[in-house]
């Protein structure tokens, strides 16, 4: 009886003994990824939010509290031009781009990867060739691919125009030309439509529309291998159990594969909508040169100035707007965020995962 007393005892003390220590021991195992986190995550959202309180240059000027805020909301989306007329503002002009961007990139992207890998899927041949292919733009190096974009695209000796002069149409000035590409083709059409809108309204510029193709041909490789994986894990008896009721290939793709990959299509829609509204380097990149002042970020007139764009231009180019940079990438990280959850309740709510 004793022994057996003493042995629950020491059962005791171990088990009071583990619980008083597994609390210690899992935060040693967690605190170097927490340390990665806060230094590299939530340190610099803080500090962000601190510089955006202040007239910062180099370094801080003096504290101006919600002032840059007060300018981006309402300076930002309606000011005044040189005839003292009411003007879209340069957040709101931006975010107009951004919206134009994301609409250009993410859907097309998401509806040819879909495509493509459902074709790289079927047992053809070099089929490992072609995936490669496809994939390459991806891991290479962006900025060395986006200079060969803008050569393709240069008004001069570039390979687009060249083309254009074989199948008769004229040459254009692609990245330099801020007309909205809609007004342009209606014009080539002889079509009367949207010629009289502000150009502000009528979609994206010639030039923001190089750019929206380059990011779809740049990014597609990814999404294709996404899908691919998605495609991998769909049970092949449901395409044989099809086939036997005599499904077709276009019915086993809508009723069978389609619903089956849509948590894929959802993963997808979330990342690629993430990297629309936070893309800048092929943006940068090919229209630093077309701007108003050469150098200058923001295209031709200002139409391919994203959100990211002016940030860069505010940190950057501008003299004292450091905290008003602070508090524009701010209010993107809050429409991002917002994005994400209204994405995860409205479309992830029709995501099979079964």
């Amino acid at each position: 009886m004793a022994l057996a007393d003493t042995a629950t005892a020491r059962a005791q003390r171990f088990r009071r003994e583990a619980r008083r220590t597994s609390g210690w021991a899992g935060l040693i195992y967690v605190l170097p990824a927490l340390i990665i986190l806060v230094i590299f995550e939530v340190w610099p959202i803080a500090f962000a939010i601190w510089i955006s309180l202040w007239k910062w240059d180099v370094g801080p000027l003096s504290f101006v509290g919600l002032a840059n805020y007060e300018r981006l909301f309402v300076e930002g989306f309606v000011t005044v031009d040189y005839d003292d007329k009411p003007a879209v503002g340069e957040v709101a002009r931006s975010l107009l781009v951004t919206v134009y961007y994301t609409i250009g990139v993410v859907p097309v992207t998401i509806v040819l990867a879909f495509l493509i890998a459902y074709l790289l899927f079927q047992p053809i041949s070099n089929r490992g060739i072609l995936r490669t292919i496809y994939f390459l733009p991806y891991v290479t190096a962006s900025v060395a691919i986006t200079l060969v974009f803008g050569w393709i695209f240069n008004p001069r000796v570039g390979v687009a125009n060249w083309t254009m002069e074989l199948v008769g149409l004229p040459a254009q000035t692609w990245l330099e030309d801020p007309i909205p590409v809609a007004k342009r083709v209606l014009a080539w059409a002889g079509v009367a439509g949207i010629g009289d809108w502000p150009n502000n309204f009528a979609g994206p510029s010639v030039a923001l529309f190089v750019i929206i193709l380059f990011s779809i041909w740049s990014s597609l490789g990814y999404n294709v291998v996404i899908y691919l994986a998605g495609l991998t894990d769909i049970p092949s008896e449901l395409y044989e159990a099809g086939r036997i009721d005599g499904a077709t290939g276009w019915q086993l793709m809508r009723h069978v594969t389609w619903p089956l990959l849509s948590p894929t299509t959802f993963f997808l829609s979330i990342v690629n909508t993430i990297s629309a509204f936070q893309a800048f380097s092929p943006i940068y990149t090919l229209t630093r040169n077309t701007g108003m002042g050469r150098g200058e970020a923001g295209g031709p007139l200002d139409t391919t100035l994203t959100i990211t764009v002016y940030i860069f231009r505010n940190f950057y180019e501008r003299a004292n707007s450091v905290g008003y940079a602070a508090a524009v990438s701010l209010v993107l990280f809050a429409i991002i965020l917002a994005l994400t959850l209204i994405q995860f309740r409205i479309i992830g709510r029709k995501v099979h995962y079964q």
